[in-house]
């Protein structure tokens, strides 16, 4: 897959979940539809690919979302970074399987944005975790398990 391909994959995934987002969304835990997707390119092209693609598409989800500019391109490239790093350049070579890394990724994403909240709005950041974060993180990754059923998941040349 070509980085334009998957240029416009991201814009496309990054449309579809500003604008369908919230038809997905059960109570206060609304999933992420991109974040699969920055795990998908960190697992496939390596952490910098990894890295540069979350920083983007979390730039990307800043500009239509309700977090300061910043804190989801932020976790995204934290979360590329590490797929990339520990499934390829790692000191041990971690052959995880796909709902390990998403739902590794979607926790730390999670946790960075509702730190966020609670410092923000002076909540305590435990309960608001428990109540939305670990859940939306959980619903993230089980829709992102629907794009380990499809072909798109496998990583080619390792």
């Amino acid at each position: 897959m070509s980085y334009l391909t998957m240029a416009l994959i991201a814009f496309v995934l990054l449309v579809l979940d500003a604008s369908l987002g919230g038809l997905l969304t059960l109570g206060s835990v609304r999933p992420s539809l991109t974040l699969p997707f920055v795990v998908y390119v960190g697992l496939l092209r390596g952490p910098v690919p990894g890295t540069l693609f979350g920083a983007a598409l979390g730039l990307g989800a800043d500009v239509l979302g309700a977090l300061p500019l910043g804190a989801t391109s932020f976790a995204y490239s934290v979360v590329g970074f590490a797929c990339g790093k520990l499934w390829r350049e790692g000191a041990f070579r971690l052959m995880w399987p796909w709902g390990t890394f998403l739902f590794g990724g979607a926790v730390f994403s999670e946790l960075v944005a509702h730190y966020l909240v609670s410092r923000g709005t002076g909540l305590a950041l435990g309960p608001l975790l428990l109540t939305s974060g670990l859940p939306a993180a959980l619903y993230t990754s089980v829709l992102g398990l629907l794009w380990f059923l499809s072909p798109l998941h496998r990583v080619r040349g390792t």
